[in-house]
């Protein structure tokens, strides 16, 4: 028809009005930056392809909260070897990540580190779960591996944290789109203009996150799955949607609505995970045996 739009075009005006909405929300409000040791990091990095351990350390442990968070991820059931011994050095943790892990995952540390005392305690222990079990999804899923789950779990709700700091009484909204995951959104727009994917590209751009993290950030409330056309970036989005609902059907009762099984179905759909890994991997989240 003359003059129609289409479904896409309807999705990127939506967003940009969003977005535009967003920025103006933020103006005032400075987004934590990446830290100098990051900086660093990444510099070094450049610099040459295979930078000396050493160096490495040296730099990290200018950052005591980022060195301790970084052993504790290296002595984590996804990151270490079954038969090795607990990592107690910086040295240690980055020979037992190796460099590519290390490069991936460094980044979403560092923003923990920074966010951890703003915000209130339940949507970062959300977020961390989230991470766990996203990283261990991640083992059944080709071409996806668990540090970039790990990553995407981290910052998912990038945005809502940031929303948290900036707007008062933010928190119960928030826990509205966990249970309520599609029409929780719609109440976000509502009530700030702009859902908290929108906000978490605000985060993406301000430490020049990798593309991919950047479409989780957005979509990962997302119930099409057909609208997300880059694959790794579709497979992250489903396994950050199935760790929520795993993570949700772990912690409290009332996240088992409609939507969040909704969603779990869709994203077990697209992974094609069978129920009994998911199962298994609830039962680890509950002991604790994925930290």
């Amino acid at each position: 028809m003359y003059g129609a739009v289409s479904k896409d075009k309807k999705i990127k005006m939506a967003l940009k009005e969003q977005l535009e909405t967003a920025t103006k929300q933020m103006q005032g409000f400075e987004i934590p930056a990446m830290p100098a040791e990051v900086m660093q990091l990444q510099a070094l990095f450049q610099k040459t392809e295979f930078p000396d351990t050493a160096d490495i350390a040296d730099i990290i442990a200018r950052n005591t909260v980022l060195s301790g968070e970084l052993i504790r991820l290296a002595n984590q059931a996804q990151f270490k070897r079954k038969d090795a011994d607990e990592i107690t050095t910086i040295r240690g943790a980055i020979e037992s990540l190796g460099l590519l892990r290390l490069k991936t995952v460094i980044t979403g540390l560092a923003f923990k580190t920074l966010v951890s005392d703003k915000v209130f305690d339940e949507v970062l222990e959300h977020t961390m779960d989230v991470s766990n079990v996203s990283a261990e999804l991640s083992r059944w899923v080709d071409g996806i591996v668990p540090e970039e789950a790990y990553m995407a779990g981290l910052f998912h709700n990038a945005g809502a944290i940031i929303m948290s700091m900036k707007f008062d009484g933010y928190s119960q909204i928030f826990f509205n789109t966990l249970t309520n995951c599609y029409t929780g959104i719609l109440k976000e727009i509502e009530l700030f203009g702009a859902h908290h994917g929108v906000y978490g590209l605000l985060v993406a751009k301000k430490w020049q996150l990798a593309s991919m993290y950047a479409q989780v950030m957005l979509m990962h409330h997302q119930k099409d799955f057909s609208i997300i056309k880059e694959p790794r970036a579709k497979s992250l989005v489903a396994i950050v949607q199935l760790a929520n609902a795993i993570v949700g059907e772990s912690s409290f009762d009332q996240y088992n609505g409609d939507e969040i099984k909704l969603m779990r179905k869709n994203a077990q759909t697209e992974l094609m995970i069978e129920d009994e890994i998911v199962d298994e991997i609830r039962i680890s989240l509950m002991s604790n045996s994925l930290v």
